[in-house]
């Protein structure tokens, strides 16, 4: 094999520079500027509760919903970790980025023109990290009902506030760090209670980060997918008339009015009766651009489960021709961040149907279109109900899985739906039963 003085060359060069960054960076980090402490600010060692609190309202408008007028649920998950990332950031004074989202199951579909109420506290800090409790309530504009619609728990990371890099050296110099933050400081019982369950819940998320399966041979196969190796997807679409050319009749299918526990609208017949795994494959690509990023250039989280809801709902469309409802979203784990010029690439397929919902499995990862270097960034399960026009559960086709990673992913679901179920029943439980507290638990 002969000798090449060029990849020798970039080899001795990534060496040196790792070596001088190694002794130097810490020197330079110390001497740049912070922007709280130059602004007169002191930074502090504790904080109370209700200095990071932060009540935001949005209103849902037509381009917040389907076609049924609900609310897209990544659009929620958007508007939490905006919220979230307002308090981390107002406890930590300095940027803030979402490292996971606990699992958020939704009890109410909120509606076109709903009112939502958006609470977020800072429950707890450790030393470079933050869990927040985030409450959403919706009000109709026509009366003064207010409903609980979910609640959610996020961790975000605080990293060091440093000038904005323009040249390579710069950038290399200057990498966001973690950085301390203020200790929780709680007073009242209700968030000496959150306290001491926020760090319960972070046990929890620690021991179950090693023991997550490998996934990699279901994300192999949907890339597979995604450069057409499958035949499915290769079908040419049938073409129809337009309805303008279509003569017109005037007989409508009889409309059964009566109590039942799963549609009986002709409409909702599926013309399936199952599929196999690969036939729902669907692929999303999009571009950050800056509106998508907080003021590091880093993707908001909120963004990503948005385009992750988009991509899942694709999924579940190829294989129930019906209303589609996001009904929950299990845990994430943000392993990787995205930046403003990353080609994000969200890929879905239904893990597994039950009668009337399905499980749909999204996976992400990132291009760097300079490098051209692609990382895996996080993946999760999303829970898909689908329902006719009056918001009745629909029967729907079974999915059939094929290859072993399929086989493997479809007899774990299962598992997945009972802590799903359980994680539901135990919401239910305490809003049933609330602390005697007059405020609601986040």
């Amino acid at each position: 094999m002969a000798f090449n003085f060029q990849t020798a060359f970039e080899s001795i060069r990534a060496l040196w520079l790792r070596a001088f960054l190694f002794v130097t960076e810490p020197v330079f980090r110390f001497l740049l500027p912070d922007p709280y402490t130059n602004a007169g600010n002191t930074r502090v060692e504790k904080k109370l509760v209700h200095q990071s609190k932060i009540t935001m309202t949005e209103i849902v408008t037509a381009a917040h919903v389907n076609i049924l007028d609900v609310a897209f649920a990544g659009t929620i998950l958007s508007w939490i970790d905006i919220a979230a990332g307002i308090a981390a950031k107002r406890h930590s004074s300095v940027p803030a980025v979402t490292r996971s989202v606990d699992g958020v199951a939704f009890l109410r579909p909120v509606k076109k023109g709903d009112i939502l109420k958006i609470q977020a506290t800072v429950n707890k800090s450790w030393k470079t990290s933050m869990e927040v409790g985030v409450k959403v309530e919706a009000e109709s504009p026509l009366s003064n009902e207010r409903v609980f619609v979910a609640h959610a728990y996020l961790t975000f990371v605080a990293l060091s506030p440093r000038p904005t890099p323009h040249t390579y050296l710069g950038k290399q110099f200057i990498q966001y760090l973690p950085i301390a933050v203020p200790h929780i400081e709680p007073t009242t019982p209700m968030e000496k209670r959150r306290f001491d369950m926020a760090e319960e819940r972070r046990q929890t998320r620690l021991l179950r980060r090693p023991n997550q399966p490998n996934r990699t041979a279901i994300r192999d196969a949907m890339h597979a997918y995604a450069q057409g190796l499958n035949l499915h997807q290769d079908q040419d679409a049938v073409i129809q008339s337009h309805p303008a050319f279509v003569p017109l009749t005037d007989e409508a299918p009889p409309f059964r009015h009566h109590q039942r526990r799963y549609s009986m609208d002709p409409k909702m017949l599926q013309p399936v009766k199952s599929m196999e795994t690969e036939e729902s494959f669907a692929e999303v690509v999009k571009l950050v651009m800056p509106q998508h990023a907080n003021s590091l250039s880093i993707t908001f989280g909120g963004q990503i489960i948005s385009w992750m809801e988009l991509c899942a709902l694709s999924s579940a469309n190829r294989l129930a021709k019906a209303y589609l409802l996001t009904a929950s979203i299990d845990s994430l784990n943000f392993i990787r961040s995205t930046r403003i010029g990353d080609v994000v690439t969200i890929r879905s397929i239904v893990s597994r149907t039950y009668t009337s919902s399905m499980e749909v499995y999204v996976s992400v990862e990132a291009e760097n279109l300079q490098t051209g270097e692609i990382n895996f960034t996080n993946d999760g399960f999303f829970t898909i109900t689908a329902v006719d026009k009056e918001m009745v559960p629909v029967v729907i086709p079974r999915v059939i899985p094929q290859t072993q990673a399929e086989v493997d992913m479809y007899e774990e679901g299962n598992e997945r739906r009972n802590k799903r179920l359980l994680h539901r029943q135990e919401l239910l439980d305490v809003l049933d039963h609330p602390p005697s507290s007059p405020t609601t638990t986040k």
